[in-house]
């Protein structure tokens, strides 16, 4: 036997009403239009991050012309400032060095570039036959400076 529940008519009239405005039902004779728009959207959002290449030193607070890796038509070249560091130009073999961009409204920045490493020395230790040295591999920005240790020939037999 099914078991039914016996409600008011305001109670129902209440659920019908929710009911009908949750499903988006219309009720009742006034109804209201609400203007529907299509707007077309850009098919393709313009690059705000490119990777590039550059030739030669780029001074902090200058513009200097990159290119766009990967690709050949033309326009493939951009302006960008430096707002960072002064970079000398590349060590390596390869005269050019890699860069990372990026677009704030329509100018173009560095963001990254390519680092240059090499082993340094990071500590020393004097045993009793030999001085040894440390290295890590490290990133550096221009040719390093040297320094000389004079070396002295000292006895070390018993006189």
């Amino acid at each position: 036997m099914a078991k039914g529940y016996l409600i008011g008519d305001a109670f129902k009239d209440k659920i019908k009403s929710t009911i009908a405005r949750v499903d988006g039902w219309i009720d009742g004779s006034d109804v209201t239009k609400i203007e529907t728009r299509f707007e077309s959207m850009p098919m393709q959002q313009s690059k705000v991050f490119r990777i590039c290449t550059f030739t030669g030193a780029w001074s902090k607070s200058t513009a200097k012309t990159v290119t766009f890796r990967n690709q050949t038509t033309t326009p493939n070249t951009v302006s960008a400032q430096n707002l960072f560091i002064s970079l000398p130009g590349s060590t390596a073999s390869s005269s050019s060095r890699t860069c990372g961009i990026a677009r704030d409204g329509t100018a173009w920045h560095l963001i990254q570039w390519e680092w240059e490493v090499t082993d340094v020395l990071s500590g020393a230790s004097l045993g009793t036959a030999a001085l040894e040295f440390t290295r890590v591999n490290a990133p550096y920005l221009a040719t390093a400076a040297t320094v000389q240790i004079s070396v002295t020939t000292c006895s070390t037999a018993a006189s």
